[in-house]
């Protein structure tokens, strides 16, 4: 392959974080400061590369399971969910919190977000540098497995936002870790079983199959409907109380516009395809799969973009913009 050939499949890799990226950083440059969301962002790509430095201990952990849906557990939670979020958290917890920018459970929010989205593209660079087919799994990890990723930064943020103003820290802390875990454990859990499928001899491999793609499809539903109504809570209710952050700022008129714009076309997209697939999968479950699952981050995230903060809000902004 050659080099440019590669700066093609690089670029169509981490576009789908790019523009997750573009979104918080739009939202949330006033309240962060530039010096800590380049910093986190760089974070994120160091927690994927502290996970690759960890695999062959990674990969004896898992070995002990048997094939199977004890094997496919392994992976989800022992093999990708607990190391990759645990990579994160510890950068969260002990460099992010620390930095002097940080000084609010927004940051901390939007912060947990970025490392996943920051993870998310060098983890889609290097699957797609090795795929063959690097157009049609860019295009399902584009809308998969990065949106994902956020989604778990997302539930990151919200409890370590949490901790940060004093509201039962240890606990929240130890949500912070442990809800991710599980969101991403669950995840993947029905993909594993998938590539059990390949090579076990399951006595009902069908029902194993549809069994899996509609726990899949739960997951995802949950899943899209927590980010709205997390990113909702921080992006928009948090403008409507006196909150304890003291650097809310309303993002300018001319960085929401745009995303509501874009969220609409997500959502209208999302939903189109969401009920060919839906259609598609009364009569062929593995064409309506291939529609309906991934129709469910972009819809959600379509809504995201949508959100609109209040016109005016209660001491906003709190203090000089950076």
């Amino acid at each position: 392959m050659t080099v440019l050939g590669k700066l093609v499949i690089i670029a169509f890799a981490i576009l789908p974080a790019a523009v997750l990226t573009a979104f918080l950083v739009s939202h949330y440059r006033k309240r962060m400061g530039w010096r800590l969301i380049v910093r986190t962002l760089s974070l994120g790509v160091i927690s994927g590369m502290l996970v690759l430095a960890g695999g062959p201990m990674i990969g004896w952990a898992t070995s002990f399971a048997a094939p199977g849906v004890e094997a496919a557990l392994s992976s989800a939670f022992i093999g990708a969910a607990g190391p990759e979020e645990l990579a994160k958290f510890l950068l969260l917890y002990f460099i992010v919190r620390e930095h002097k920018d940080c000084d609010s459970g927004g940051d901390l929010f939007c912060a947990a977000m970025l490392l996943g989205l920051g993870f998310a593209a060098l983890e889609n660079t290097l699957y797609l540098l090795r795929s063959p087919d690097w157009l049609g799994l860019g295009t399902m990890r584009g809308v998969l497995s990065i949106p994902a990723h956020m989604v778990f930064g997302a539930v990151m943020g919200l409890f370590a936002a949490r901790a940060y103003r004093g509201r039962a820290p240890g606990l929240n802390w130890a949500l912070a870790l442990i809800v991710p875990i599980l969101g991403h454990g669950f995840y993947d859990f029905p993909l594993m079983m998938w590539d059990e499928l390949t090579y076990v001899p399951f006595a009902n491999p069908n029902q194993v199959w549809r069994e899996m793609f509609w726990f899949l499809m739960a997951v995802l539903i949950a899943s899209g409907a927590a980010a709205f109504l997390i990113c909702r809570r921080e992006m928009v209710e948090i403008f409507a109380q006196d909150s304890e952050d003291a650097d809310v700022h309303l993002p300018a008129h001319w960085a929401i516009r745009p995303w509501r714009s874009i969220g609409t076309l997500f959502v209208l997209a999302g939903a189109a395809v969401g009920l060919v697939g839906l259609w598609l999968v009364q009569s062929d479950e593995y064409r309506g799969a291939f529609l309906l699952a991934p129709s469910i981050f972009p819809h959600a995230f379509g809504w995201v973009m949508r959100l609109q903060p209040p016109e005016k809000a209660i001491g906003v902004p709190r203090i000089a913009e950076r």
